[in-house]
């Protein structure tokens, strides 16, 4: 008895210590390595007072889509605030924003685009340097999720929109200036265009104005449109479908970067989306894109270079190196408060957050 309490004795403690080597290194592989992963420094935090929600960056300005705090101007070199609207004049009556989401930026023609929360797109005259913005009219529809614009010509310019009850809609625009009794009225009018049904729900939108248009639809994962030349309608290349709910969508010179909320972030390269004999073709997941940041809630991607930025909402940001797109490595995640969004501006980083423009330079 005696000697085989001792020999149970023994065994137990084996296990034990055979649970503990094995515990070791498991941690040790799992481990990362911190030698490899990048550092970041907050050169600047610009107080928007509202969320920074949105930003479009031309040149070192930076016009911000700041919540309920409207549309503001930024001087990103110097950090001042050269332009702040927290409403325009309509009729003769001054309307506060509600909730500022979404904004975009025509330089050639002077317009800011503003869209609160599931509204329409406004229209506004701004001249850098000018004490004021000038309503002109609003265009696309309710529900609009996202959009992206090109200038055509002085007076002219063309957006597409990412609209959730209707799926793509893009319109050529012309300015049109009428006087009725010695008053001037000038709006923005539509000058051809259509809308394109998807089953999916628009969510993001991005074109790099030549070739193609990405829109993410949600549940459906992303659809790929070519173009010939801006202005023409767009053609409908293939839907490749993702691992959760495609919310954003990024085009970039090697493929799609799509945020996917829950699931992370994928990439989809071009051959995704069609045959080897150029065919349209709707794939099934898996083909050839790859999954990352699998265990975060991505809601933006931005890329620079080989550098990814996701916005993380409560968790900050993450950043990832994308030389192999396939096979993406984390650089490190960062909790710089809530985020929105980001945008390269050069080599830095600018980041919407509720605590307002922060930007970042990346240490690699």
């Amino acid at each position: 008895m005696i000697v085989t309490k001792s020999l149970t004795s023994i065994r137990a403690c084996l296990l034990f210590l055979y649970a503990i080597l094995l515990g070791s290194i498991f941690t040790g592989c799992i481990e990362p390595n911190t030698e490899d992963l990048w550092s970041i420094t907050i050169k600047g935090v610009l107080q928007t007072e509202g969320f920074a929600r949105d930003i479009a960056i031309e040149g070192n300005t930076g016009y911000v889509a700041a919540g309920q705090a409207g549309v503001q101007v930024w001087n990103l070199s110097d950090q001042t605030q050269s332009g702040y609207f927290a409403g325009y004049v309509e009729g003769g009556a001054f309307l506060e924003f509600e909730d500022v989401s979404i904004i975009g930026r025509n330089p050639l023609n002077n317009l800011i685009f503003a869209s609160e929360s599931n509204e329409d797109v406004k229209i506004f005259h701004y001249a850098t340097g000018d004490s004021d913005i000038t309503y002109r009219n609003t265009i696309m529809s309710a529900r609009t999720k996202g959009f992206v614009s090109f200038p055509l010509a002085d007076d002219q310019f063309i957006m597409y929109a990412a609209d959730n009850d209707d799926g793509m809609k893009w319109h050529t625009y012309d300015l049109d200036t009428t006087i009725i009794f010695n008053i001037e009225f000038i709006v923005w009018t539509p000058n051809g265009g259509d809308e394109i049904y998807t089953p999916g729900k628009p969510q993001g939108i991005d074109s790099d104005g030549e070739t193609y248009i990405a829109m993410a639809v949600d549940q459906l994962g992303v659809e790929l449109y070519s173009i010939d030349s801006l202005g023409t309608d767009p053609v409908l290349i293939g839907r490749v479908d993702t691992e959760g709910n495609a919310e954003q969508v990024l085009l970039s010179q090697m493929g799609v970067f799509a945020s996917c909320d829950d699931a992370g972030a994928t990439f989809i390269p071009w051959q995704d989306f069609i045959d080897s004999g150029g065919r349209t073709q709707l794939l099934p997941t898996g083909m050839i894109q790859s999954r990352f940041a699998e265990d975060l809630t991505v809601d933006h991607i931005a890329v620079y270079g080989v550098v990814a930025a996701l916005s993380l909402g409560a968790k900050g940001i993450a950043l990832y190196d994308v030389t192999d797109p396939f096979a993406p490595e984390e650089k490190g995640i960062f909790p710089i408060g809530y985020t929105y969004k980001s945008q390269f501006w050069g080599e830095k980083l600018v980041v919407c957050t509720r605590e307002g423009l922060q930007i970042i330079t990346i240490e690699q």
